[in-house]
């Protein structure tokens, strides 16, 4: 099978890495896109879909983008645990600004991750494909 796009370019680690997250990234990407209200009511959404996965799971271009993602999206602790979580807190706290960096951070990884894949997004494809 021939290798297209990008993927050439990426290890085979970082191929399998990239193919076990796509899904759950995509999914992430899709709640910012479609989901309903301001980009901090859609980020919980969004992050609550990536929680489960592990930094070490993402192919090691994007691991730190994925840590600060979880680490800026929980910064703030909940003081009643069992009725509100630090990620509700948090995006009660901060600016719509900060959310929107929040979601350009995640739409990277998406897009490093379809790089990965051989399935480069229009623009951060190289002049040459």
């Amino acid at each position: 099978m021939e290798d297209f796009g990008t993927r050439r370019h990426a290890s085979l680690k970082d191929k399998l890495a990239a193919e076990a997250v796509v899904e759950r990234v995509y999914l992430a990407v899709e709640q910012l896109c479609i989901g309903q209200g301001d980009v901090r009511k859609r980020l919980i959404t969004s992050i609550l879909t990536l929680i489960p996965l592990r930094e070490c799971e993402f192919p090691e271009c994007v691991q730190m983008d994925f840590d600060w993602v979880i680490r800026e999206s929980t910064k703030y602790k909940s003081k009643y645990p069992q009725f509100q979580g630090d990620l509700e807190v948090t995006m009660m706290r901060i600016r719509n600004t900060t959310g929107q960096k929040i979601a350009q951070r995640i739409f990277h990884i998406y897009s490093s991750i379809q790089s990965i894949r051989g399935f480069p997004l229009l623009e951060y494809r190289a002049q040459d494909e």
